[in-house]
């Protein structure tokens, strides 16, 4: 009898346990294709490890329907699809999102900063701890910032040699649109176009450079078309973001939410780790392959910077008008910046 007793309790037991487990199903995308570092970890780390931890850890089971590429919303169209529930996570470069998360594009504001991913990763998940207002900012927009990632260190391919900022007077400078200023002090001429548009622009001469990653020389073929990289110092950027939709996010068990938090700084590190390495085998194919690879000399980023002086502060005030503390952001993160170990080439004003 007391054997029975003991079967029944158990058969009992796995009927509650089997009753507390659920079935969560979570829409992810992004404009961008998996081809990209940080698409390419959600799209398998992420997943995969969140699907895997819950199922070992809660018993529930995660699955999740993926819409990469712009198939449900565009690259500046991720914070309204899951602002709407469209997306329940959103993957964003958020230099196409200025007007909603123009405050998280702090690093983009300051030029020159460091070209290493990883200790760039440190600074921002440090400003994302220690800066609620990088948090707050995204609430009107029913969004929850699980994390912001980086890029690889930003150079320029061209079509001719150089290595002092005065070579540039003049040329056509294939880039993204918030990258203009950066050329105009110089009297370059910026040319806005998709990385994707940059190979054809060289080669029929719309562009006589581009502005993007060294690997960018052999994932977009332009090491067929230019010649040089130039490391020009502009750094390794903050400007990848994922987003989680607040009424989904308060729908999901506590320890469900805490493993995707988890999982989701996980990746932003293993991001910055791969493009830091991308940036390091990407040099190597360039010169393998014949391309020149120039280092722009610290001078030179001295007086590139001192002609870029104002943009910082201008856009600080510009978000400042906004109602959002851009001069408060800024200054924070040129401070832990320098606490990192990395000093920018001027102190620009504010």
């Amino acid at each position: 009898m007391k054997f029975k007793r003991l079967l029944t309790l158990a058969a009992l037991a796995a009927v509650v346990c089997s009753a507390c487990a659920a079935n969560f199903t979570l829409r992810m995308g992004g404009g961008h294709p998996t081809g990209l570092t940080y698409v390419g970890v959600y799209d398998t780390y992420f997943a995969t490890e969140v699907t895997k931890r819950v199922k070992e850890t809660t018993g529930h089971d995660i699955r999740f329907i993926k819409a990469w590429g712009g198939s449900v919303a565009k690259v500046d169209g991720v914070i309204e699809a899951v602002q709407k529930g469209a997306l329940d996570i959103g993957l964003s470069p958020i230099g196409f999102e200025q007007s909603r998360a123009g405050l998280l594009n702090y690093s983009a504001y300051v030029p020159f900063t460091s070209p290493d991913p990883v200790l760039q990763q440190k600074v921002s998940n440090r400003m994302i701890r220690e800066v609620p207002a990088l948090q707050a900012s995204m609430k009107p927009y029913n969004s929850h910032l699980l994390g912001a990632m980086t890029s690889e260190a930003y150079g320029l391919t061209t079509k001719f040699d150089w290595n002092g900022i005065a070579a540039l007077k003049g040329k056509r400078i294939a880039l993204a649109g918030t990258n203009a200023p950066l050329f105009i002090a110089l009297g370059a001429v910026p040319v806005t176009l998709g990385i994707g548009e940059h190979y054809q622009a060289l080669r029929n001469g719309l562009a006589d450079g581009s502005l993007f990653y060294i690997s960018g020389l052999e994932a977009f073929k332009l090491r067929e078309v230019a010649k040089v990289f130039n490391k020009t110092g502009f750094g390794s950027l903050s400007t990848l973001a994922a987003f989680m939709n607040l009424d989904r996010r308060r729908k999901l068990p506590a320890e469900v939410v805490a493993i995707i938090d988890q999982v989701a700084e996980e990746s932003a590190l293993r991001v910055a780790e791969i493009s830091k390495q991308r940036d390091i085998d990407g040099q190597a194919h360039a010169e393998a392959a014949g391309i020149k690879v120039n280092a722009l000399p610290e001078a030179e980023k001295k007086r590139w910077a001192e002609l870029l002086k104002d943009l910082p502060g201008k856009a600080a005030k510009e978000l400042d008008g906004k109602g959002q503390p851009g001069t408060e952001v800024l200054k924070t993160y040129i401070r832990f910046m320098n606490e990192a170990g990395y000093k920018f080439p001027i102190d620009y004003p504010f």
